[in-house]
């Protein structure tokens, strides 16, 4: 399985080179002032940025590729964790955006802001009026990264009077949200993922879809690229989207730590022993080799993962079945958890000056922990639905993220 997962890996590497100025672009504007809370000027940038919006299915030549947003975030994430997370969540909305069809007044206000929130945890409410057949929402969405740099914010609401049944996501303009409540985590910092709050915001029907049509993917439509040519759609596939667009960010900050680490190896010495510098001890060097090796590994399963979500965008006869999208969540999560562990390593051989606040090790080891944390990946969730499918019961009597 792993050598079927690396000859897949390297042999499907894209270099969309395209996009390679809108990053540097984006990393010529970042200072580390920006690190905790993005300046004005750089979020201009970023707006209009097409790398946020690499999987708009709206664009005439169809949408670029989820390895097209891992490598971008993983670049991204060397720089900065929440410049990448915030390009990884808004390419994920794209793909949701990619499920409505009559999106209301969607492409003035996407053009000018290309970058979109999203959230789909616990649902906010939606209260019908009989009378005029018009939709009001009402809720709290946290953690909603970017929202208040974003054109559209998505989010799940349940239909009053439908005893849960009736579960729609609901495009809301931005900016008829209010804020509720700050970020306040110790990591990521810059992706202000604050709680937003809707009080009875009137939902138009086209900024409306059935949530359990998109799981589904009944609602999946390949749009002409040219000629007879079907170009790709994500609209069906978009947890296995998110899951993976996340991924970059934490593995491009796991690599700045690692690249850190090596650049000191022949310039800080090693305390209590007789070794000038860290480089000259044969431990050092064999973990620093075997990090190396390991975040290689976890960098290559993530390629597999987009490259499974790849072929069924672009192959309408392609249907990834439960245990399939189980698998991609279940790698995914190894190679949070696996960032982590990286990290924690890394510190060790560095020492506890690693964790000396504007240490860049220490924002690094702040970003990854909370990152991994997110609630696509804690708490044992995706572990114990692949172990649900193993055995034979529903998966989906646990979550339906996947």
């Amino acid at each position: 399985m792993i050598g079927e997962m690396l000859m897949t890996a390297r042999l499907n590497v894209s270099q969309p080179s395209d996009m390679d100025a809108d990053i540097e672009r984006i990393v010529g504007a970042y200072s580390e002032a920006d690190r905790e809370r993005f300046s004005g000027d750089l979020f201009d940038i970023v707006r209009l940025s097409e790398v946020v919006r690499i999987l708009d299915a709206n664009k005439a030549s169809g949408p670029g590729s989820l390895r097209d947003v891992l490598r971008v975030c993983l670049n991204l994430g060397k720089t900065d964790a929440s410049l990448a997370w915030i390009v990884g969540v808004s390419n994920s909305a794209w793909s949701m955006r990619s499920c409505f069809h009559s999106l209301e007044s969607s492409v003035p206000a996407m053009e000018r802001n290309k970058l979109l929130a999203m959230v789909l945890g616990r649902p906010g409410s939606l209260k019908r009026d009989y009378e005029s057949d018009k939709y009001f929402l009402t809720g709290e969405w946290k953690y909603a990264s970017g929202w208040s740099y974003s054109s559209f914010f998505f989010c799940l609401a349940v239909v009053e009077d439908s005893n849960g049944q009736d579960i729609r996501v609901v495009a809301v303009p931005a900016e008829q949200l209010e804020l509720i409540e700050a970020w306040k985590s110790t990591g990521l910092r810059g992706t202000q993922s604050v709680t937003v709050r809707a009080r009875g915001i009137e939902i138009p029907a086209s900024n409306m879809e059935d949530y359990n049509r998109i799981l589904s993917g009944e609602n999946r439509v390949h749009g002409k690229a040219g000629g007879n040519e079907k170009h790709a759609s994500y609209s069906g596939l978009f947890s296995g989207v998110l899951m993976n667009c996340l991924l970059g960010s934490m593995l491009g900050a796991t690599e700045a730590g690692l690249e850190y680490v090596v650049a000191a190896a022949d310039k800080r010495p090693v305390t209590g022993c007789t070794y000038a510098v860290m480089g000259d001890s044969g431990a050092i060097r064999a973990e620093i080799g075997r990090l190396y090796s390991s975040l290689d590994l976890y960098k290559r399963v993530a390629e597999y993962n987009a490259d499974v979500i790849d072929k069924a965008a672009r192959d309408p006869e392609i249907t990834l079945t439960t245990q399939d999208r189980l698998d991609c969540r279940a790698r995914a999560t190894l190679i949070m958890r696996g960032c982590v562990d990286t990290v924690q390593d890394l510190l060790w051989v560095y020492g506890s000056a690693g964790l000396d606040k504007g240490n860049p090790l220490e924002g690094i080891w702040r970003d990854v922990n909370v990152g991994a944390r997110h609630g696509g990946f804690s708490k044992l969730v995706p572990e114990e639905a692949a172990g649900m499918a193993i055995i034979g019961r529903d998966p989906k009597a646990l979550t339906r993220m996947f």
